[in-house]
């Protein structure tokens, strides 16, 4: 009912198609077909994009009319472009008895619609511009008998999709042809290329680099022996790679959304139980290559002096950037680390470990603390022993009499009981999968930002609460972190009397 609704509000018949938005669209395919004919089209194209209508968004203080009309909008646009992009790729032409062309050159678009799947597809230089024209203009992508344009139209069949196009660009080396379909005047006009405007160098292969951070070709991906000398994984070392990549991803997110660096003249990083160092390293290489006017000093603490030995090694071949990267051997109790650091790094550290590392850091007032926690025994005795005591009179006991889940629960209950406690600690905490569990089975990371305004007591007060009740629940009534913030789990002291929580501060660290 809402789409026949939707379709008499808001459909158009072609006939009321104004005439200047139709010799735009078309005068803007030609532009594309020019391009693309020419003998130096390879040189020449780079890219094209054509937009649709968007779709308002909902806001909380709109109103149920207008929430109402957004609705028949959005059905009313189902199947219609949101958008068309285009891009020159070489592909490997298909080889004939007696004939081996090598490489073809092909336009790859992709075809993206409202409320329906993507389609990509790839089409001859020569063949192009027709089926372009052919998808957006309103008299001809809505015929039912239309070959060219049913291979490349959604589920919900042909559209009329020249009414929605609203904006267009194609860009070549010699400059940009603007189109421009809504408003009170349709256009296509060109800007030519100027000395201000980039130099473009189009990738024509067919899958396109991912932007990172840091460059898979960079030196000390190499020297760790996670790529070779053109930027590609060794074996098996693909998934390092992007667990590089993507904690450096979140670690400077965190930075910026805490500004940390902001009149800062020194910036301090500690990883705890660093192992090789591949995630020391590379966050060292970001922070040093990205903030330039400040001191950027990384240490690596483990406790196997052989392969620290090693990887100072490799820093030290590394040249002047890595002078600020140093690996130290000691446990997170004995080494020595004068002052207060910046940001705590602490992965895949096993059971309690994590629980050090992440009181390490709230002893030296770390601005941000990472941890991605390894191993859960500690919680997962207490949780063995009050199911076996409470039977079935637990509200988990169909869930934990299965192993599989007991160990997921305790990983989950020991990770909200460290999340509770850096809140209580005044930090702002998100918890989150780090990496697809393709890359690693240990995949949960916590992440703790210094609040600049403290909580109040009020709130401490509460999260105590939350925190109590939960231990409670799964009857754990000892954990490392809590006992190390003097913080406890019971709800009830050793008479049966509750607890009066206190009003005060945490205790001193």
């Amino acid at each position: 009912m809402l789409l026949i609704e939707a379709t008499k509000a808001f459909s158009t018949p072609s006939s009321e198609v104004r005439t200047d938005q139709l010799q735009a669209l078309h005068k803007f395919t030609s532009c594309v077909d020019d391009a693309l004919s020419g003998e130096d089209a390879k040189e020449n194209f780079v890219s094209f994009v054509l937009k649709g209508k968007k779709i308002p968004k909902k806001t909380r203080t709109m109103g149920d009319e207008k929430r109402h009309q957004i609705d028949l909008e959005k059905e009313s646009l189902r199947g219609q472009i949101r958008e068309i992009s285009g891009r020159l790729v070489e592909l490997s032409a298909k080889k004939k008895k007696g004939n081996n062309n090598g490489q073809k050159l092909c336009v790859q678009t992709t075809i993206k619609y409202h409320g329906a799947t993507d389609v990509a597809q790839n089409y001859d230089l020569l063949d192009f511009g027709d089926n372009l024209y052919r998808l957006i203009n309103p008299e001809i992508s809505a015929a039912d008998d239309d070959i060219a344009t049913k291979s490349i139209v959604s589920e919900w069949g042909a559209q009329n999709h020249g009414l929605s196009i609203q904006c267009g660009e194609l860009i070549t080396k010699q400059g940009k042809w603007e189109l421009s379909t809504s408003g009170k005047k349709s256009f296509c006009k060109f800007s030519k290329r100027e000395e201000t405007m980039p130099v473009y160098k189009p990738q024509l292969t067919h899958d396109q680099p991912k932007s990172t951070l840091l460059s898979p070709s960079a030196l000390f991906f190499q020297k760790l022996g996670i790529t070779d000398a053109d930027g590609k994984p060794k074996a098996a070392r693909s998934s390092k790679l992007r667990q590089c990549q993507k904690f450096v991803e979140i670690v400077a997110k965190l930075i910026d959304d805490s500004k940390i660096v902001n009149g800062a003249s020194k910036l301090r990083t500690v990883d705890m139980g660093c192992g090789r160092g591949y995630l020391t390293f590379a966050l060292h290489s970001y922070l040093n290559g990205n903030y330039k006017n400040i001191e950027v000093e990384s240490i690596g603490v483990d406790v196997r002096p052989k392969l620290m030995s090693e990887v100072n090694e490799i820093a030290r071949g590394l040249g002047r950037e890595f002078n600020g990267l140093t690996f130290e051997t000691g446990t997170i109790e004995n080494v020595n680390i004068d002052g207060n650091i910046d940001i705590l790094i602490a992965l895949h550290a096993c059971d309690t470990a994590t629980d050090d590392s992440i009181y390490y850091g709230l002893k030296k007032e770390a601005r941000i603390i990472v941890t991605a926690p390894c191993c859960h025994k500690e919680v997962r005795r207490y949780l063995d022993l009050h199911v076996s005591q409470q039977g079935n009179l637990h509200p988990y006991s169909d869930v934990l009499r299965h192993n599989i889940y007991k160990e997921r629960i305790a990983e989950t209950i020991t990770d909200s009981i460290r999340a509770l406690l850096l809140e209580i600690a005044d930090y702002d905490v998100q918890v989150f999968e780090f990496i697809g569990g393709e890359h690693t089975a240990k995949n949960v990371m916590i992440c703790a930002v210094k609040r600049t305004k403290t909580r109040t007591d009020e709130q401490k007060q509460e999260l105590r609460k939350r925190l109590r009740s939960l231990a409670v629940l799964h009857g754990v009534h000892r954990q490392k972190l809590a006992d190390l913030m003097k913080e406890g789990l019971s709800l009830n002291d050793e008479n049966g009397h509750q607890i009066k929580i206190s009003r005060g501060r945490m205790p001193s660290l």
